[in-house]
């Protein structure tokens, strides 16, 4: 049985559920996190947020730094590959005895909440980042009130709201994404693609195809799409290819692409032809042999 088959299949309605908060930390840990005592109530709706979701989500599609996925589909990778995500879990791991409960100060402000799903020897962890309402100064121009016998009155009562669907999940090994944004931001992964983009324009045997690198530099910026861009670009590693540059700048006289090159063959990159550049790079600029159009594609599967 796979993972995925195990996560759809988890016996939720027999599951004991333990909800905690937690916050970034620029500690070794990374995270702190602090455990949420909670009512029958509580627990039933996140077993029926879990079930709704996981009922939906008949297809899985291998996580890669530019993949999507939709509504009944999720990206998944193995829990090795993220670090962040590792470091969270070890926090709400800890033995029982030393589990902290959290006090009102530390729902204020939290960045996210975790799931913990427990059937006898499994575990499934259920992450959401928290709303804009938890947030101290969101929550300090708030108005709560209730409305109860027909009427709306103040209450002093802090609220949280918990949203209906989860970011992501992970059983055993296997981290399923359902909202590819909020767990890279969760788990600080765009520093990854920061740190691969950094790698990247240090590499001589990357560099060299350039007559100046600053340009790309440039265009990619912080932009977290160009970033994850950048690392698909590392993976394929297209420039390592002999006669690299050569063959761009035969396709282009043909195809009419607009770069330039200098007189030693490099491609002269500028704001004009970045992104060019980079769909060529990732292996995305595409023509068609039926209508002799050429395209540029978000990825691509090899037939």
């Amino acid at each position: 049985m796979t993972d995925f088959t195990a996560w759809r299949g988890f016996n939720y309605d027999a599951a004991t559920v333990q909800l905690w908060v937690f916050k970034k930390s620029t500690a070794e840990s990374k995270f702190r996190a602090w455990h949420v005592r909670t009512d029958e109530a509580i627990e039933q709706l996140f077993r029926d947020t879990v079930k709704r979701e996981v009922v939906i989500t008949t297809e899985q599609i291998a996580y890669s730094p530019i993949s999507q996925n939709n509504e009944s589909s999720c990206l998944t990778h193995a829990l090795e590959e993220s670090e962040g995500l590792i470091a969270l879990l070890n926090r709400v791991d800890i033995p029982e005895a030393e589990n902290v409960d959290a006090e009102l100060k530390h729902l204020k402000g939290a960045a996210g909440y975790l799931v913990k799903f427990q059937w006898q020897e499994q575990i499934v962890y259920a992450v959401r980042r928290t709303a804009p309402t938890w947030r101290p100064k969101v929550r300090s121009s708030l108005i709560n009130a209730i409305f109860q016998n027909g009427e709306l009155s103040a209450t002093p009562n802090e609220t949280f709201s918990f949203d209906s669907f989860f970011d992501f999940y992970c059983l055993n090994e296997t981290v399923f994404v359902k909202a590819k944004r909020a767990y890279e931001s969760t788990v600080s992964e765009k520093k990854i693609y920061q740190r691969s983009f950094e790698d990247l324009t240090v590499d001589l045997n990357f560099t060299s195809i350039f007559a100046d690198v600053q340009p790309l530099k440039d265009y990619v910026g912080s932009n977290s799409m160009q970033l994850r861009r950048i690392t698909v670009i590392q993976q394929k590693a297209l420039y390592l290819r002999p006669g690299f540059s050569q063959k761009v700048r035969e396709v282009n006289g043909v195809r009419g692409y607009g770069l330039n090159f200098d007189a030693g063959g490099k491609i002269i990159a500028c704001q004009d032809t970045a992104k060019t550049i980079m769909q060529i790079l990732l292996d995305h600029r595409l023509l068609s042999e039926i209508t002799e159009t050429i395209y540029d594609v978000p990825d691509v599967e090899a037939v």
